[in-house]
């Protein structure tokens, strides 16, 4: 792993666990039966604050769509994700079995596993940061056809020359437009904001490449990302 990767991986502990991946269909959310006959609609469903799904039966991306997912959000051609070496997909060759998918040749596996492992969640977030770190990279090197970060300036010590810039709050806003097809909240983006000041607390070397690549990753591995 590149000592970026490493970096970035380190700064975001509570981030890096995607913990319920799983094949089988994620539990119902079921409405409260009615009182007396009708629908009680000033009492809230006991959803935690959940937006509900209006399909009430998601399911984990396998790895052909992660990869392509991950690879129109950033503007990447889909073999440029993540690569073992440099030279095998990470979804396609590496993860597979690991995202969901199968493997019939190699290892005689027709069906996918009826559910996810411990490692998946390292699988999806491997994806997210080597995908994250190829975009934050190609946006610092040719600033003039950026996708993402169009604009963030940095300083000369690395940092983001403003964390409150709107060229920030823009940067955001397209991570959420491109990554799951929304605008971010308000406490969306001031998370993403804040994180710029924890990233540079860290004692990063490269506090603004770091915030580039831990924006984008929290955003593509977000359960509403790896989910559909």
């Amino acid at each position: 792993m590149r000592p970026d990767l490493a970096r970035t991986w380190l700064l975001l502990p509570g981030l890096l666990a995607l913990a319920a991946c799983s094949e089988q269909p994620i539990a119902r959310v079921v409405d409260p039966p009615p009182v007396n006959g009708q629908a009680d609609a000033g009492t809230p469903t006991p959803d935690g604050g959940v937006a509900r799904s209006s399909r009430n039966n998601l399911r984990r991306k396998g790895p052909e769509r992660l990869n392509t997912d991950f690879a129109a959000a950033l503007s990447l051609p889909p073999e440029q994700v993540c690569n073992e070496l440099g030279q095998y997909s990470c979804a396609n060759k590496i993860h597979t079995v690991t995202l969901g998918g199968v493997e019939p040749y190699g290892s005689g596996l027709y069906e996918p596993l009826p559910a996810s492992g411990v490692t998946s969640p390292i699988a999806v977030d491997r994806l997210a940061l080597a995908a994250c770190a190829r975009r934050a990279s190609m946006d610092i090197a040719t600033p003039t056809t950026a996708v993402i970060f169009a604009g963030v300036a940095l300083d000369a010590s690395g940092r983001l020359a403003s964390r409150e810039g709107p060229e920030v709050r823009a940067a955001i806003t397209t991570l959420y437009q491109r990554g799951l097809l929304r605008e971010p909240t308000g406490a969306e983006t001031t998370a993403l904001v804040q994180l710029a000041t924890d990233v540079e607390s860290s004692g990063s070397p490269q506090p603004g490449r770091d915030w580039m690549t831990a924006a984008c990753f929290v955003v593509l591995s977000s359960a509403e990302s790896v989910f559909f």
